[in-house]
């Protein structure tokens, strides 16, 4: 069997390395000030504008807040719904405040779906931000419980 690089590796499997936790929150800005109070890590809070997703097969739309910081080599992102349906309600509504998520930073947004796809996975939720975001929350719910997998396209 012959030996692949570190290169080849990560460009054979869906998650080369984690990019980013996401952590549901009901209040950010609190959140916010604990981070930097009490583990010096200062949190930017950003106003997302509405956006438009496939949620579970229904087409909805959503406004929500998040806190960027950064903890090591990982990206940290604080999640606020503030109105509409997003999977971060769900979260909330079911399962309280907590780790939602882990992000994976992605070149291609829509070849990292086609391949999870071509894999027998399916989608939880698909946004296309206003700002040229793109997220996929993969279904992962029977094997990993309420922590996603959610792919990431950044501009």
């Amino acid at each position: 069997m012959a030996d692949t690089t570190e290169k080849e590796q990560k460009q054979d499997t869906l998650i080369p390395q984690i990019n980013q936790i996401g952590i549901v929150v009901r209040d950010l800005e609190a959140t916010a000030k604990f981070m930097e109070q009490t583990f010096g890590i200062k949190v930017f809070v950003i106003q997302m504008p509405k956006a438009n997703a496939v949620l579970r097969g229904r087409e909805v739309t959503f406004t929500t807040k998040i806190g960027l910081a950064r903890a090591g080599n990982v990206d940290l992102e604080f999640m606020q719904l503030v109105e509409g349906e997003h999977l971060v309600k769900e979260h909330l509504e079911t399962k309280g405040p907590g780790i939602h998520h882990l992000g994976i930073y992605v070149d291609d947004l829509d070849a990292a779906v086609k391949k999870w796809e071509e894999q027998g996975g399916s989608l939880i939720q698909r946004t296309r931000h206003p700002s040229g975001i793109g997220t996929a929350f993969l279904d992962t719910e029977k094997v990993l419980g309420s922590i996603y997998i959610e792919l990431i396209k950044l501009k």
